[in-house]
Formats: structure tokens, C-alpha cells, sequence
């Protein structure tokens, strides 16, 4: 039957799809600190009323839009919250611009982060109200939280260090260890490392941080501070696995004792947030050492970002 045809014989059209920026909240862009490169901000935002967002928990994600979307792709973008769920005035959102030729082969710019680029402090930017996600803490008991992110995957760890450290502020006990990896290429790709190591500085919070730069080499401010290699290189390496990087990873050796005694099924929960590749590299061999990765007794808890 032709498509002429099938017109003439009352066939339904297709239906439109609905356009979800339309239940969406409307937000003022607060702030925008660009890191390093071009690629990589933190943008913040504030209701135009001036009343606090919804309460939320480290880990879990809001949905953001813009009109200036093409119309083509007018979906809503998720992204992981940065900020404390302490301050609900502002939020904050470590974002990746994805450009031609992207980290998973994009062959055209990100259809959100490309238009978002072109905004300033004061412009409008869509949220949807409520927070969602299950990427959070009290999924798991454990007291190891190894967290390990390559990229803007960091997001939500930034999120759990700024309420454990309030958390200790305000007198409250912190009861688990937290351990952020974090894999970039470049030294210029580690947001928030200077927050991040001051939080590791601070007596009481039982925060490990561990930067790793893959490209060592070609980052002219790398220092014997950082670590060297891919996140998921990393956990091979301290679980004494060897994988297929070009450049071989290197832990400080007190370092590589600490997390060799942390990254255990008995006493570890771990969560893995960024690219795909490292979720499933870093799951695979953490399954082959015993840890539980599927099911409600799930100790690998995993959020692909990117």
C-alpha cells in the first residue's frame, strides 16, 4: 500500500511529540566559572523568586532545558547536582561541552550544551522541579565509599564531600570513609581539585582524594602530587589487575597500600559515575574479585554521565 493510499483511507497522523520545556520551571542563571578549557563549566542557578529549591540527596540529578533547543531535540538534559542539599538557594551543575567529535563519537554538538554556551549570568534556563535518581549514598552500607569518575562524572561526589563536610560543621559524626578517584586527561580538566584537597586536609572528614591524569606527559603542570592513569587503570591497579592503558598507572606507594586495604568486598561500597567505558571496565573486574554488582545487595552502584 502507498503512503497515498493510506491517507485516503483515514490512516491516523502521526502524533506530535509533546513537548516536556512546557511543565518545566523557569531558572535564572546565577553564575558561570568556566574550568580550565573551554569545554568544561560550572553553572549555577537560582529561582527568579528568590525560594530555595526542592531538598534533594548527594547523588541524585535535576533536568534542565533551554528554548533556544532546536526543535528537532527539545528533550530535557539530566544532570547531577553539585551542590550541598544544605543550600538550596542555588544549584550547581558541572557540565561538558559536547562538541563535533565528542568523547563518544558524536558526529554534531551537543544539542543542550551547545546552546547553553551561549548564555550569560541573567539569562533563563528550564529545570524540572523535582529532583530524581537512586545514585546516593544509603543504598549501600559499607564503611569504604570508593568513588571513582572520570570527567564531569566528579558531579555528584562533589555533592557528597560539601554535606559530609557540613555534616561535621554541625557537630554530626561521619561514620564512612569516602574516597574520590578522579580521571582526567589533562591537569587542567581536575574541577575542583582545590576544594577537594582542602577537604582531604580537613581533620575528622575521612575524605581520600585521588586525582589521575592519563596524559601526563602532555600536562605541563603535573606534579609527583597527582596520581598517573585512567580511573578505571587505577582500580585494576590497586586490585592488582593489569588492563591495555598506553601509559602504565602509578599510585604512591602508601597510597596504593591505603586503597588496597579499602577496596575490598568486605568492607567497600563503590560507585562509579562518568563515561560508559569506564563503568563497565571498572565492573567487570570488580565482579571477578567478588564484589556483588547486580541485585538489592549490590555493592557496585553505577550512573553513566556523559
Amino acid at each position: 500500500m502507498t503512503d497515498s493510499s493510506a491517507a485516503d483511507q483515514g490512516a491516523p497522523a502521526p502524533r506530535a511529540r509533546r513537548d516536556l520545556r512546557e511543565r518545566m520551571e523557569t531558572a535564572v542563571i546565577s553564575d558561570i566559572e568556566i574550568v580550565g578549557p573551554h569545554q568544561l563549566g560550572l553553572f549555577r542557578i537560582v529561582r527568579p523568586d528568590g525560594q530555595p529549591f526542592r531538598e534533594f540527596k548527594p547523588g541524585q540529578y535535576a533536568q534542565l532545558a533551554l528554548w533556544s533547543q532546536p526543535d528537532a531535540d527539545t528533550r530535557p538534559r539530566q544532570y547531577s547536582i553539585a551542590s550541598s542539599p544544605y543550600e538550596l538557594n542555588e544549584m550547581e551543575f558541572y557540565i561538558y561541552l559536547v562538541e563535533s567529535g565528542g568523547a563518544l563519537g558524536e558526529d554534531t554538538p551537543g544539542v543542550l550544551t551547545s546552546a547553553l554556551w551561549g548564555n550569560r549570568v541573567g539569562d533563563e534556563l528550564l529545570f524540572m522541579e523535582r529532583p530524581a535518581g537512586h545514585f546516593v549514598l544509603d543504598r549501600t552500607t559499607g564503611p569504604n565509599v570508593i568513588a571513582v569518575s572520570n570527567g564531569t562524572g566528579l558531579a555528584p561526589f562533589v555533592s557528597m564531600a560539601r554535606k559530609m563536610r557540613e555534616d561535621l560543621r554541625r557537630g554530626k559524626p561521619i561514620e564512612r570513609n569516602l574516597t574520590i578517584i578522579h580521571g582526567v586527561s589533562y591537569t587542567s580538566d581536575l574541577g575542583y581539585r582545590a576544594y577537594l584537597e582542602e577537604c582531604a586536609a580537613v581533620p575528622g572528614l575521612n575524605l581520600t582524594y585521588i586525582p589521575a591524569i592519563s596524559r601526563p606527559h602532555q600536562s605541563p603542570a603535573w606534579d609527583d602530587r597527582l596520581s598517573v592513569g585512567r580511573a578505571n587503570d587505577l582500580v585494576r591497579l590497586i586490585l592488582g589487575k593489569t588492563g591495555d592503558s598506553r601509559v602504565a598507572p602509578r599510585l604512591e606507594p602508601s597510597l596504593l597500600e591505603l586503597m588496597q586495604s579499602r577496596l575490598v568486598p568486605e568492607s567497600a561500597a563503590v560507585y562509579l559515575c562518568g563515561h560508559p567505558g569506564m563503568i563497565e571496565d571498572c565492573s567487570t573486574v570488580l565482579a571477578e574479585k567478588g564484589f556483588v554488582t547486580e541485585g538489592r545487595e549490590a555493592q557496585v552502584i553505577t550512573e553513566d554521565y556523559w
